[in-house]
C-alpha cells in the first residue's frame, strides 16, 4: 500500500453536495409557475436575496415609473381641462404645458422639493386628489427601496467569508480517543459570539441503478470539550468516534468508500449587529487524512508585550501513530529481523 493510500481513508469522489466555499450544489426541478408562486409569496425576502444589480434596477425603476406615470396623468388632466389651448383661464396646474414640465412637477410633488412657479390650483379638485395619491405612493416607494437596501447592507452573508476552515480534515487517536478533527479560524478582530459547530455525514449508495443519499448528524466540540467555541485564535474542533458515532468502528472506515461526504458548519452571532451567521464547508474522501493531527497554534508574546498568532499554519499537520499503524510497524520490524538471519 502506498503512502498516499495510508493517509486517505476513502477513495476519490468529486460529487460534492456542498462546495468548499459553502454553497449548496442541489438544484430543485419544478415548473416556472410553481417557482414564481413561492417567490411572490415572500416578495421582500426575494428582493433582499436578489443580486445588487437587480436591487439597483428596482431602486431606479421604482422612482422613474412613479415620476413618469404621474407626469402623464398631470399632462392628461391639463389637456382635458384645456389648459394647453386656453392660457387666459385658470388652469389645473400652473406652468405645466408639455411632458417635460409635467415630469418636473411630478418629481417636485413626490419629493416635496418646492414647487416654485408650478403648483396645483383649486380649479381641478381631481388634480388635488392625484397629488395626495402620489405623495402617499411616493412615501411607500421610498420606504420599500430604503428597507431593501438597508437589509442588504446589514446582511451577515459576507461575514462568514472571514471564517476559514482548514483545507484538510484529520482522523487519528488523540488522548486515547479516535477523533475526526477540523481547524477553523476567524480573521476579524470582532469575533463571533456563541459559535457552535455541527456536522452531517452524507452517505451515497446505489440501489436499482438509482442514487440514494442518507444524512446522519454528528456533533463537534472544541478542544476543551465544550459545544461552544471561542475563536480567539485558530481552534480545532473534533468529533469523538465511539460506539454511538456513525464512523464506528474506526478501523473499518474504508468500507464507506468514495460515497461519503462530511459537511461541517458553524453558527454564530455577529457582535456588532446581533445577527446570526452561518458558514460551512465539506470534506470529501481525499481531503480526510488518516493518522494525522493538526499542530498546536499557540499565540506567542512579542517584544511589545502583545500576543501574536500565525494564521499561515492553519493547515499544518503532524503524524500520529495510531493502533493500526503501530501494528503495521511491529510486523515490519519482525520481517526485517527475520531477513537478517
Amino acid at each position: 500500500m502506498s503512502k498516499k493510500d495510508e493517509n486517505i481513508i476513502f477513495s476519490n469522489s468529486h460529487n460534492r453536495i456542498v462546495s468548499k466555499q459553502g454553497s449548496y450544489r442541489v438544484k430543485l426541478e419544478t415548473t416556472r409557475k410553481t417557482i414564481l408562486k413561492h417567490y411572490l409569496r415572500d416578495t421582500f425576502t426575494t428582493l433582499v436575496d436578489a443580486k445588487w444589480r437587480w436591487s439597483i434596477l428596482l431602486f431606479v425603476s421604482g422612482f422613474l415609473l412613479t415620476w413618469i406615470t404621474f407626469a402623464i396623468i398631470y399632462l392628461a388632466l391639463a389637456r382635458s381641462h384645456g389648459d394647453l389651448e386656453n392660457e387666459d383661464e385658470e388652469v389645473c396646474v400652473e406652468n405645466v404645458y408639455d411632458f417635460t414640465s409635467a415630469l418636473l412637477f411630478s418629481v417636485e410633488t413626490q419629493h416635496t422639493i418646492g414647487y416654485g412657479f408650478r403648483h396645483v390650483t383649486t380649479a381641478c379638485p381631481h388634480a388635488v386628489l392625484v397629488v395626495f395619491v402620489q405623495f402617499i405612493l411616493g412615501i411607500g416607494v421610498q420606504c420599500l427601496t430604503a428597507a431593501i437596501v438597508f437589509s442588504k447592507l446589514i446582511r451577515s452573508k459576507r461575514r462568514g467569508d472571514s471564517v476559514v476552515f482548514s483545507q484538510k480534515a484529520c482522523l487519528a487517536v488523540v488522548d486515547g480517543q479516535w477523533r475526526l478533527m477540523v481547524r477553523v479560524a476567524d480573521f476579524r478582530k470582532s469575533k463571533l459570539v456563541g459559535v457552535k459547530a455541527k456536522g452531517i455525514l452524507i452517505k451515497r449508495s446505489v440501489v436499482n441503478n438509482k442514487h440514494h443519499l442518507e444524512q446522519t448528524f454528528i456533533d463537534f466540540v472544541s478542544e476543551g470539550g465544550s459545544d461552544t467555541l471561542t475563536l480567539l485564535w485558530p481552534a480545532v474542533i473534533y468529533h469523538t468516534i465511539n460506539k454511538d458515532s456513525p464512523f464506528w468502528p474506526p478501523l473499518t472506515l474504508r468500507r464507506l468508500g468514495g460515497y461519503s461526504e462530511i459537511v461541517v458548519s458553524l453558527d454564530g452571532v455577529i457582535e456588532s449587529t446581533s445577527r446570526v451567521v452561518q458558514t460551512r464547508t465539506s470534506y470529501i474522501p481525499e481531503e480526510i487524512h488518516y493518522g494525522y493531527k493538526f499542530q498546536n497554534i499557540c499565540p506567542q508574546i512579542t517584544e511589545e508585550g502583545k500576543y501574536q498568532c500565525s494564521y499561515f499554519e492553519i493547515n499544518t499537520v503532524s503524524p500520529v501513530v495510531t493502533p493500526q499503524l503501530r501494528k503495521r510497524i511491529s510486523v515490519t520490524s519482525v520481517s526485517s529481523k527475520e531477513s537478517m538471519y
